[in-house]
């Protein structure tokens, strides 16, 4: 055998044998259920509490809330009373919230950042930056996205350049979606 596969099943076997000694712990399953067990108690709230942010200004400072849609890096969630704890990173979108069941949500556009639901219901957003719709100017997302596309093609493939104009294109065509325009 080459030496490159021999290495690569060395580590792999030592791999397995981390793996199991972890196992005979029972550290996965034995923390996972003391997390359930320690939180069980705290159940029953029925409203959310919101703290939404971004370094330049604060929207909600521990408003109960009864629902928080949250644009997750894995899909976009809603956050009521007695979620589950989570934590998510922001991909670019809308922040909706309804204060009231039944009400029209305000709605805040994010560029990015992270959410953090709490066993209590409380729900901490941290964004990168926030906006509210009133605030977003679609002729001026269209133009900038435009020149964000002609920058990322220009740019090559693994430079900075073509990373920092990927992330201007991504959050420009969330921004042109979230107020209605197809990209």
């Amino acid at each position: 055998r080459s030496v490159a596969t021999t290495t690569m099943f060395g580590s792999a076997a030592r791999l397995a044998a981390r793996r199991a000694v972890v196992a005979q712990r029972g550290f996965h399953g034995s923390a996972a259920r003391r997390f359930a067990a320690d939180n069980v108690a705290e159940a029953g709230a029925t409203k959310v509490s919101l703290n939404l942010s971004a370094p330049t200004r604060s929207i909600f400072d521990g408003e109960k809330v009864d629902l928080v849609n949250i644009p997750g890096m894995t899909g976009e969630y809603g956050v009521a009373a007695d979620h589950a704890p989570t934590v998510s990173e922001l991909k670019p979108g809308l922040v909706q919230v309804y204060k009231t069941e039944g009400s029209e949500p305000e709605s805040y556009f994010v560029p990015a950042g992270i959410a953090v639901t709490h066993p209590d219901s409380s729900t901490d957003i941290a964004a990168a930056d926030i906006a509210k719709m009133d605030e977003l100017d679609l002729g001026a997302a269209q133009s900038a996205l435009a020149e964000a596309k002609k920058s990322l093609d220009a740019a090559s493939e693994g430079s900075k350049e073509h990373a920092v104009a990927q992330i201007e294109v991504d959050v420009l065509e969330a921004v042109c979606g979230a107020l209605g325009a197809s990209v």
